[in-house]
């Protein structure tokens, strides 16, 4: 683990955001080094906030599956 690391956090990790458009935001997702590398589209900030969410891994709050 690095030594300024949070526990639970213990590896960077590169996210590439490609916009398309700016207003709304529209765009593209990719986490270089994955085994899937195809990108992952996004319109709007919740959109990409959503994106974001999946790739990382975060559980979905309770009763809000998608």
């Amino acid at each position: 683990m690095l030594p300024w690391a949070t526990p639970g956090h213990d590896e960077l990790v590169e996210i590439l955001i490609a916009l398309d458009a700016t207003d709304p935001p529209a765009g593209r997702v990719r986490v270089p080094g994955r085994e899937e590398h195809e990108d992952t589209r996004f319109t709007g900030w919740l959109g990409l906030l959503r994106v974001l969410s999946e790739l990382m891994g975060s559980p979905a709050p309770e009763g809000k599956e998608p």
